[in-house]
């Protein structure tokens, strides 16, 4: 936009219904208030910063007078969507009363070429921690068609953007326009306009979830991208509740048992249903037997083989290697003769795990022989499953998400597990995470051995198109997580001496997206979110994973394509009883200082008050609650933050 440009100008008046205190309204009794509104704007020329883009960038100026409504006269009763939102928006953040102004700069993304949306609120978690830009105004909605405007009518300008944001005048804590458009340019980079008018599709979900707040992202997800969802899960599930059916297509109550006849049961029961373009799961008991009724019923589905592989631990170190000496026993007197053989020589500490599971259950680290004997044998007895043992890695744990289209990586990142009790020898310490910082803090060269080793193992097991979640560690890694000022985090080793090349080593392979609370962190932190691509990879839409799949423009101050630090901050239910709040998330935020309270993007705990909070069982953690802390300024703002709350947080409760 060029400052010299001739300003063009408009002025009209309109009315808008809301409620006695102010706050928009589209039906039943409200009062009338009349805008006299006058907006300048400068029509954008071409640049640099806009040349080769869909869309321009155009700020408006505006003025808005408020008046009593006496009469219709000269008022634009038809006046437009992109009008009448602008002035909802401004009305929802500012009540005007008659007698009233107000000032602001409005800034408008408008697409320069036809073409069709790719998803219902393309903008809005790309602008996740983003308040210091403005209010912002996503109006995408899937599969709309788009055509440029041509002439220069302020309604129609406001009816052919996709984003607004819009910033008061008076506002001092806003960024200047330069940080804005280089914002906005960064976070809107991605393909949102289709050449094609997506089609829509139904999609089968095996597994409802536990719970609905679970759930929930994942048909946000769905609906965004136009996707019915028909939900397959045991009869009497939570969500066949018909107050629950407005959250899926149709429900189809089936045997869940993980047992041989899964698949065919999976097969058989979508077969009966008919008009099904895909199958979908996420909880990992769930994968390998949807792949395998996938391929029966000719979906798109990734190798049943490489899924298989990827759900069994054993099978999976076989591929990757790496954490010798490695053994799978049935149990005790089985792992004993493997010792008494040489068969098995252990080298302390190690690993002892299920070789089959999730949410990091029965893992235990054994120091002595004594533990190692007593912790296959518990394991063993709790999962009902063989024990893998393998070495115990020393170095960061890493989580570490993968996309990709026919063997190419299209999006990566890594981000810090935090240390768990179980990393520091306590005794019946678990495994499970504690938090995760995103983006990683590892040196460059650590980052890309990451990259490079772990893409060649999903491509050895037989992965080409998905989403990827793998865990891993980096031996000899030139960093450490140690505590300074108060604060834990990955800090250079201080030892000069020369060590190994660092090296990669694998935990787990998981051929689905991480557990919510990280979709959710790595769409604020990249933009991208994985749900989605989830989906549209189990519908085999190729073309649209590709549109969506494009992180932001990368930031000189945070590495690889982050424009934001983010901390998940995980709590256990670790006491039983009941719960003895309603909003234990809200309570918490309101002992922050506003500041910090800023800086909270998501929170959520999955208990209410009443809720029954079972007793904690050895070797399972029940997942309790988790913040998220989102800052583009420095990481140390979020590791603070998260400190006060790992410090202050807990889930109140009652004895039963």
């Amino acid at each position: 936009m060029s400052d010299d440009a001739a300003l063009l100008h408009a002025s009209f008046l309109a009315k808008l219904r809301h409620d006695t205190d102010g706050r928009p309204m589209e039906k039943g009794i409200a009062l009338k208030t009349a805008f006299e509104v006058r907006c300048s704007w400068s029509p954008v020329v071409d640049s640099p910063q806009t040349r080769g883009n869909n869309y321009v960038l155009i700020f408006v100026d505006v003025n808005i007078n408020v008046q009593s409504l006496v009469g219709d006269d000269g008022i634009e009763n038809e006046q437009s969507n992109g009008t009448r939102e602008l002035l909802t928006i401004v009305q929802s953040v500012t009540p005007l009363i008659p007698g009233t102004s107000w000032y602001g700069r409005v800034l408008v993304v408008v697409p320069t070429r036809s073409g069709y949306l790719a998803r219902t609120k393309c903008f809005q978690e790309r602008f996740t921690g983003c308040t210091d830009l403005g209010v912002l105004h996503d109006r995408t909605v899937i599969g709309e068609r788009l055509n440029p405007i041509h002439g220069q009518d302020f309604h129609a300008l406001l009816d052919s953007c996709v984003l607004m944001l819009v910033r008061p005048g008076n506002h001092s804590h806003l960024s200047d326009g330069a940080t804005v458009i280089e914002e906005v340019h960064a976070r809107i980079n991605f393909q949102w306009l289709l050449n094609d008018k997506p089609k829509q599709k139904t999609l089968a979900l095996i597994d409802g979830h536990l719970n609905l707040e679970s759930y929930l992202p994942l048909y946000i997800s769905a609906t965004a991208l136009g996707i019915k969802l028909v939900v397959l899960d045991r009869p009497g599930h939570w969500i066949s509740d018909p107050s629950m059916q407005r959250l899926y297509q149709d429900f189809i109550p089936i045997d869940m048992t993980a047992d041989d006849g899964f698949d065919v049961r999976i097969a058989t029961a979508v077969k009966a249903y008919g008009n099904v373009d895909g199958l979908c799961a996420i909880a990992t008991s769930c994968l390998a037997p949807v792949a395998r009724a996938a391929a029966m019923l000719g979906l798109p589905t990734e190798s049943p083989d490489a899924v298989a592989c990827a759900n069994n631990k054993y099978q999976t170190r076989l591929v990757a290697g790496g954490a010798a000496p490695t053994a799978l026993v049935t149990d005790v007197p089985d792992l004993k003769n493997r010792m008494a053989e040489k068969a098995f020589v252990p080298q302390y500490p190690l690993i002892v795990k299920p070789s089959m599971g999730a949410g990091s259950m029965h893992v235990y680290k054994a120091d002595t022989e004594a533990e190692l004997l007593d912790e296959v044998r518990r394991t063993g007895e709790a999962s009902g499953k063989k024990v893998l043992i393998e070495a115990y890695v020393d170095g960061p744990e890493l989580d570490v998400n993968f996309v990709l289209l026919d063997g190419e990586v299209i999006f990566f990142e890594i981000s810090d597990d935090f240390p768990s009790p179980g990393d520091h020898g306590i005794i019946d310490g678990d495994f499970w995470e504690n938090s995760n910082v995103l983006p990683s803090k590892l040196p460059a060269d650590e980052y890309a051995v990451v990259s490079q080793e772990l893409h060649w193992l999903l491509l050895q097991i037989g992965f080409r198109t998905g989403v990827f979640h793998l865990e891993a560690r980096v031996q000899d890694s030139s960093m450490a997580f140690s505590e300074k000022g108060g604060l834990v985090d990955l800090h250079s080793r201080s030892s000069t001496t020369r060590k190994p090349a660092p090296r990669c080593v694998l935990i787990e392979v998981n051929p689905r997206p991480p557990g919510f609370p990280c979709v959710l962190a790595t769409a604020g932190t990249y933009g991208v979110n994985m749900y989605d691509l989830h989906l549209l990879s189990s519908l085999g839409e190729h073309d649209w994973l590709r549109a969506l799949a494009r992180p932001f423009e990368p930031k000189t101050a945070i590495p690889n394509h982050a424009r934001a630090w983010s901390q998940i901050v995980f709590f256990k239910a670790d006491k039983g009883g009941r719960c003895a709040s309603d909003n234990v998330c809200g309570e918490m935020l309101q002992r922050l200082s506003p500041d910090d309270r800023a800086l909270v993007t998501h929170s959520l705990c999955f208990f209410r008050h009443g809720h029954r909070i079972p007793e904690p069982k050895p070797g399972i953690v029940l997942f309790g609650a988790f913040f998220i802390v989102t800052s583009r300024r420095n990481r140390h703002d979020v590791l603070r933050v998260s400190r006060v709350l790992q410090q202050e947080f807990f889930i109140p409760i009652t004895p039963v």
